[in-house]
């Protein structure tokens, strides 16, 4: 069983946070040499992870190498690939890493963190070609409470709450907090199906959130900001956009990079009965500088033109 020292995993709950820049950051500090042994390994897998999750593949690859003898650290990197693939149209390409992705299962041995690295990318991937049932069931949540690799389960639920069966997505977290309650993933999970139950649920993810942002590991730092983001989330959908715009603002200063904040902003100024048209007029430009960058801000545009031309069509 791999020892996850504290060093260790203070970078795996970064990267469970979606602080991918601090994750890499702490991980090229404490293995400045690449993979030089099992601990080294576990931390650039994470960075690598990290990197990935930013759209950095070949970042990924410097801190793993092109070619690695490690089934935890091959199905990084074949997952790279994969993406790649699927990012050119190659879909006899990418169906062919898929099935080496698959392969790694042979030979990661079941209980160890190699394991259930292997099957979250192979759950993953197979998640991303719409083979969503043979996802789940690799990743082990087929049945409710039959995995206890809690980043499967993890994945699992997220897959669950996409295609909208939150019954069985909460039964896979109910059981995981039967023996895994005070750790990060569970609390994680808790959040995503409290924002999706709305109501009562909604403010105990605000709870989770709030408390996570919190935490000394993170806080006052630009690894904070995905859970505040959370935070501003579940702020909005409790209907105190206010809150979670001054929410976002705060987060913004932390790492004023981050463009998709500034849509997140856009977003929730807009719900704001009491925002100026100076604010929303500041907004909407900010939003148009970041649309070559963000996701959000290219479906904010095109929603905006869907709009445009429907008034158009009763002028």
């Amino acid at each position: 069983m791999t020892t996850m020292d504290p060093v260790t995993f203070e970078i795996q709950n970064l990267y469970y946070q979606n602080a991918y820049k601090g994750c890499i950051s702490s991980a090229l500090k404490h293995a400045p040499n690449g993979v030089q042994d099992e601990t080294s390994l576990v931390r650039l897998v994470y960075a690598a992870r990290a990197a990935i999750s930013l759209g950095d593949l070949q970042g990924a690859r410097q801190y793993l190498g092109d070619d690695s003898e490690y089934p935890m650290a091959m199905s990084v990197l074949l997952y790279a690939d994969f993406l790649e693939a699927q990012n050119r149209g190659d879909n006899k390409e990418a169906l062919g890493i898929l099935e080496q992705l698959e392969s790694l299962l042979d030979v990661a041995e079941p209980g160890e963190l190699a394991a259930e690295v292997v099957r979250y990318h192979i759950g993953l991937a197979l998640f991303a070609n719409d083979e969503t049932e043979k996802a789940l069931e690799v990743l082990g949540v087929a049945n409710a409470g039959t995995s206890r690799e809690l980043e499967c389960v993890a994945l699992g639920v997220h897959i669950l709450l996409a295609i909208h069966r939150v019954d069985l997505a909460e039964k896979e977290y109910l059981a995981a907090r039967q023996w895994g309650d005070d750790l990060l993933l569970v609390q994680f999970m808790e959040a995503w199906i409290g924002l999706v139950r709305g109501g009562r649920a909604t403010q105990q993810a605000y709870y989770v959130y709030d408390e996570l942002s919190q935490s000394s590991a993170v806080a006052h730092s630009a690894n904070t900001v995905p859970t505040m983001l959370g935070k501003a989330v579940a702020q909005a959908a409790l209907g105190e956009p206010r809150q979670a715009l001054t929410e976002l603002r705060e987060a913004a200063e932390l790492d004023q990079e981050n463009t998709t904040l500034t849509c997140d902003q856009a977003a929730i100024a807009a719900l704001c009965s009491d925002t100026t048209q100076e604010e929303r007029t500041a907004f909407a430009d900010q939003m148009k500088l970041a649309a070559p960058y963000s996701e959000l801000a290219q479906n904010w545009a095109a929603k905006e033109l869907e709009l445009d031309e429907a008034i158009a069509s009763f002028a």
